[in-house]
């Protein structure tokens, strides 16, 4: 029997949650709405998996657990980016609506303090013929360093915003889990040495397994909400004074717009 080819398993469906359009809408509602749909499979999964008589999971419900726990993490911070990406493309968008946008102070910015001057590839550009493509999405696309919270701050001051999207304290913990995330997808869930050694926090358990204990994913559920919540705020309280004095009501509706935060766990945002 012939083996089908491995494309062929993938199918449409209508009931995925999210999609790039619903993030070029509204990021926070679409990144906090794959946060929570992970959280639940995870819960569901804690409710549905075989436990000893004394209430504590079976080895294999323990094992399967730590193994859907790193999964779960890799693909949140998958959708962080994608949510990190989209702000920015978004904003780039809106930034039509800033008197004092300056386009050559924009462009020169990243070159002086991103590390390099924007480059769209040609082919990158070609590859989005005939799609509905912002020119804020083929910018922010083009951008390399979405896994440093600190690069990725200053990818928003390019636009004037004067102050950090993300507190120190939230640096940190970005930094801990893209470490995280990097080596569950690149060496197999085992923190190395040298790797450990990257993140200041992480320097104790290198050379170990990365295993969770069955709260971690609660808890950077959780954690992300507050983050989002927190960026999103300065955001639009630094958008809005970018729109000027006055500016149309189309213009300020269309930042609060793109800029909400909405979650099927609003207490979580509390």
């Amino acid at each position: 029997m012939t083996a089908k080819k491995l494309e062929t398993y993938l199918i449409d469906t209508s009931s995925h949650s999210t999609s790039l359009e619903a993030y070029l809408k509204c990021p926070a509602e679409a990144f906090l709405l794959y946060v929570c749909d992970a959280h639940d499979a995870f819960h569901h999964c804690e409710n549905k998996f075989t436990k000893k008589a004394d209430g504590k999971y079976n080895k294999d419900s323990e094992d399967s657990l730590r193994i859907i726990s790193c999964s779960i993490l890799g693909s949140i911070m998958g959708h962080f980016e994608t949510y990190q990406k989209s702000l920015l493309a978004g904003l780039i968008e809106i930034s039509s609506c800033f008197p004092k946008f300056d386009a050559e102070v924009f462009i020169k910015y990243f070159g002086k303090h991103c590390g390099g001057d924007i480059s769209i590839e040609v082919g990158r550009a070609l590859s989005l013929r005939g799609a509905d493509a912002k020119i804020g999405y083929l910018i922010a696309d083009s951008l390399s360093g979405w896994h440093n919270a600190k690069r990725v701050g200053s990818f928003f001051k390019a636009l004037d915003i004067k102050k950090d999207v993300y507190t120190a304290d939230v640096v940190s913990d970005i930094e801990v889990l893209w470490q995280l995330r990097h080596s569950v997808v690149h060496t197999g869930a085992w923190l190395s040495a040298p790797d450990a050694q990257k993140v200041k926090r992480l320097r104790k358990f290198g050379n170990k397994p990365i295993v969770f204990d069955h709260r971690f994913v609660n808890a950077i559920c959780r954690r992300f909400h507050k983050i989002v919540k927190h960026a999103n705020k300065i955001l639009l309280e630094e958008g809005t004074a970018l729109l000027g004095a006055n500016p149309p009501a189309s213009s300020v509706n269309g930042l609060s717009t793109f800029l909400a935060v909405r979650s099927p766990k609003n207490v979580w945002l509390t």
